[in-house]
């Protein structure tokens, strides 16, 4: 009879391998967080804000509610030498983050203790964020609030300008799910530098009400006020969340997949 039990070399081969891996395994799969309840916006690091949170929560759900993609934001103290793309994938992975059909989903990462930052995108919103999008999203709305300290801002400015995105991959207008957001969240040089396009529809408009004043004595203005005036009374109803649901907890991830694409940036 053939002898099938594995020669005494081949058991200590095994072992010797077992014991080489053990660690790397159990060191990944400590490293990784479970997800918070609100799982849009997970501070495990403590440096955003509570307005900044339920700000980010309230427009991740209204824009998983619209579409289906989920962004979601999280930030940790370190990543204890493991290197940040694979941390991310990882991350991204294992909480499932957008569907499992379209792959829509985004991870905003931020080590607060190593000082760099990556956003993951699905392998379904990849045509929308592409890698030097999401890099210039992290130069331009992130990485100068981080150097100042101001991590809640500037992963707010960094999460809606991705929201944007998305909104426009699907083909949605993106209107604020709340109201009263301050101007700064985009950022004072959009706020402070009005371009060239809204000058000349300023000038327009003051050109064709100074015509109407003039020659038609206003009547075409207080025709305009008037339409828009009992327009918005029509259109009224309270503004906020749509779909009747808290944006509190109860979400969770998909089974959403990344591919590696996004972008990794330090500070």
């Amino acid at each position: 009879m053939k002898n099938i039990l594995p020669k005494p070399r081949h058991i200590i081969i095994a072992v010797i391998i077992l014991i080489i891996m053990a660690p790397h395994a159990v060191a990944t799969s400590a490293g990784l967080p479970e997800p918070t309840d609100n799982f849009f916006v997970n501070d495990f690091a403590g440096v955003i804000d509570s307005e900044y949170e339920r700000l980010i929560q309230r427009e991740a759900v209204s824009l998983y509610e619209k579409t289906g993609a989920q962004v979601v934001v999280v930030t940790i103290d370190s990543l204890n030498g493991e290197p940040l793309e694979e941390y991310a994938n990882k991350l991204f992975r294992k909480w499932g983050i957008g569907s499992a059909e379209k792959d829509n989903g985004v991870l905003i990462l931020v080590s607060i203790g190593d000082r760099k930052s990556r956003i993951e995108v699905g392998y379904g919103l990849e045509g929308a964020l592409p890698d030097g999008k999401t890099g210039r999203i992290q130069d331009e709305y992130m990485i100068p609030h981080f150097r100042d300290g101001d991590y809640g801002r500037g992963v707010t400015n960094g999460f809606l300008a991705i929201v944007r995105e998305v909104y426009k991959e699907y083909g949605i207008e993106y209107d604020a799910a709340g109201d009263g957001y301050p101007e700064y969240y985009f950022g004072e040089e959009e706020n402070e530098n009005p371009d060239a396009g809204s000058m000349i529809v300023l000038f327009l408009i003051l050109a064709v009400i100074f015509i109407d004043i003039i020659f038609f004595r206003g009547r075409l203005t207080k025709l305009l006020l008037y339409t828009a005036f009992t327009g918005s009374n029509r259109g009224g109803g309270s503004s906020g969340f749509r779909g009747g649901r808290s944006s509190g907890g109860g979400f969770s991830g998909g089974g959403g997949s990344s591919g590696g694409g996004g972008s990794s940036r330090s500070w």
